[in-house]
Protein backbone atom coordinates (compact mmCIF):
# COMPACT_ATOMS: atom_id res chain seq x y z
CA UNK A 1 0.00 0.00 0.00
CA UNK A 2 1.43 3.31 -1.08
CA UNK A 3 0.95 6.44 1.03
CA UNK A 4 -0.18 9.52 -0.86
CA UNK A 5 -0.07 12.80 1.02
CA UNK A 6 -3.29 14.80 0.96
CA UNK A 7 -4.04 18.21 2.43
CA UNK A 8 -6.72 16.52 4.55
CA UNK A 9 -4.03 14.79 6.63
CA UNK A 10 -2.42 18.14 7.45
CA UNK A 11 -5.73 19.78 8.32
CA UNK A 12 -6.78 16.86 10.52
CA UNK A 13 -3.37 16.87 12.21
CA UNK A 14 -3.66 20.59 12.88
CA UNK A 15 -7.14 20.14 14.37
CA UNK A 16 -5.81 17.34 16.61
CA UNK A 17 -2.91 19.53 17.70
CA UNK A 18 -5.30 22.37 18.60
CA UNK A 19 -7.42 19.89 20.57
CA UNK A 20 -4.44 18.61 22.58
CA UNK A 21 -3.14 22.12 23.22
CA UNK A 22 -6.55 23.10 24.57
CA UNK A 23 -6.56 20.07 26.88
CA UNK A 24 -3.11 21.04 28.14
CA UNK A 25 -4.34 24.58 28.75
CA UNK A 26 -7.34 23.31 30.74
CA UNK A 27 -5.14 20.99 32.79
CA UNK A 28 -2.72 23.83 33.59
CA UNK A 29 -5.57 26.11 34.60
CA UNK A 30 -7.01 23.48 36.94
CA UNK A 31 -3.60 22.90 38.55
CA UNK A 32 -3.08 26.63 39.04
CA UNK A 33 -6.50 27.02 40.63
CA UNK A 34 -5.84 24.04 42.91
CA UNK A 35 -2.52 25.58 44.07
CA UNK A 36 -4.22 28.93 44.72
CA UNK A 37 -7.00 27.18 46.63
CA UNK A 38 -4.45 25.28 48.75
CA UNK A 39 -2.60 28.52 49.52
CA UNK A 40 -5.86 30.20 50.56
CA UNK A 41 -6.71 27.29 52.82
CA UNK A 42 -3.32 27.45 54.50
CA UNK A 43 -3.82 31.18 55.14
CA UNK A 44 -7.04 30.45 57.03
CA UNK A 45 -6.88 30.37 60.81
CA UNK A 46 -6.39 26.85 62.11
CA UNK A 47 -9.57 25.19 63.18
CA UNK A 48 -12.53 23.13 62.08
CA UNK A 49 -13.19 25.07 58.85
CA UNK A 50 -9.60 24.67 57.70
CA UNK A 51 -9.67 20.92 58.39
CA UNK A 52 -12.96 20.58 56.48
CA UNK A 53 -11.51 22.47 53.50
CA UNK A 54 -8.37 20.29 53.56
CA UNK A 55 -10.50 17.12 53.59
CA UNK A 56 -12.59 18.48 50.71
CA UNK A 57 -9.41 19.26 48.76
CA UNK A 58 -8.07 15.73 49.40
CA UNK A 59 -11.29 14.22 48.01
CA UNK A 60 -10.95 16.30 44.83
CA UNK A 61 -7.31 15.23 44.45
CA UNK A 62 -8.30 11.70 43.38
CA UNK A 63 -10.73 12.86 40.71
CA UNK A 64 -9.62 13.07 37.08
CA UNK A 65 -8.47 16.51 36.00
CA UNK A 66 -10.63 16.42 32.85
CA UNK A 67 -14.31 15.79 32.64
CA UNK A 68 -16.85 15.97 29.86
CA UNK A 69 -19.15 18.91 30.28
CA UNK A 70 -21.45 18.21 27.35
CA UNK A 71 -22.11 14.60 26.42
CA UNK A 72 -24.21 15.39 23.32
CA UNK A 73 -21.36 17.42 21.82
CA UNK A 74 -18.88 14.66 22.69
CA UNK A 75 -21.04 12.00 21.04
CA UNK A 76 -21.53 14.09 17.89
CA UNK A 77 -17.77 14.69 17.71
CA UNK A 78 -16.99 10.99 18.08
CA UNK A 79 -19.55 10.06 15.42
CA UNK A 80 -18.08 12.63 13.02
CA UNK A 81 -14.55 11.31 13.55
CA UNK A 82 -15.62 7.69 13.13
CA UNK A 83 -17.59 8.54 9.98
CA UNK A 84 -14.49 10.19 8.52
CA UNK A 85 -12.41 7.11 9.28
CA UNK A 86 -14.99 4.86 7.60
CA UNK A 87 -15.21 7.10 4.54
CA UNK A 88 -11.44 7.27 4.17
CA UNK A 89 -10.60 3.63 4.85
CA UNK A 90 -13.53 1.74 3.32
CA UNK A 91 -13.19 1.44 -0.44
CA UNK A 92 -16.20 -0.85 -0.90
CA UNK A 93 -18.76 1.84 -0.10
CA UNK A 94 -20.36 3.54 -3.08
CA UNK A 95 -20.02 7.17 -1.99
CA UNK A 96 -20.08 10.29 -4.14
CA UNK A 97 -16.65 11.56 -5.17
CA UNK A 98 -17.20 14.79 -3.24
CA UNK A 99 -17.68 12.88 0.03
CA UNK A 100 -14.55 10.79 -0.58
CA UNK A 101 -12.54 13.87 -1.51
CA UNK A 102 -13.53 15.84 1.60
CA UNK A 103 -13.33 13.01 4.17
CA UNK A 104 -11.16 15.18 6.42
CA UNK A 105 -13.96 17.66 7.16
CA UNK A 106 -15.69 15.18 9.48
CA UNK A 107 -12.56 14.36 11.46
CA UNK A 108 -11.47 17.99 11.74
CA UNK A 109 -14.92 19.15 12.84
CA UNK A 110 -15.00 16.25 15.28
CA UNK A 111 -11.75 17.41 16.90
CA UNK A 112 -12.93 21.02 17.03
CA UNK A 113 -16.28 20.02 18.56
CA UNK A 114 -14.48 17.76 21.03
CA UNK A 115 -12.66 20.84 22.35
CA UNK A 116 -15.98 22.27 23.52
CA UNK A 117 -17.10 19.01 25.16
CA UNK A 118 -14.46 19.17 27.91
CA UNK A 119 -14.40 21.41 30.94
Amino acid sequence: MEFKFEIGYAITGLAALIFYLRLAQLRGKKRRLARENAANIMKMPKGKKQKEKILEMEKKKNLPSMEIGSWPIAIIAIVLMLAAVVVKSNTTLDLPALVEQYWWVGSSLGFILFIFAFK
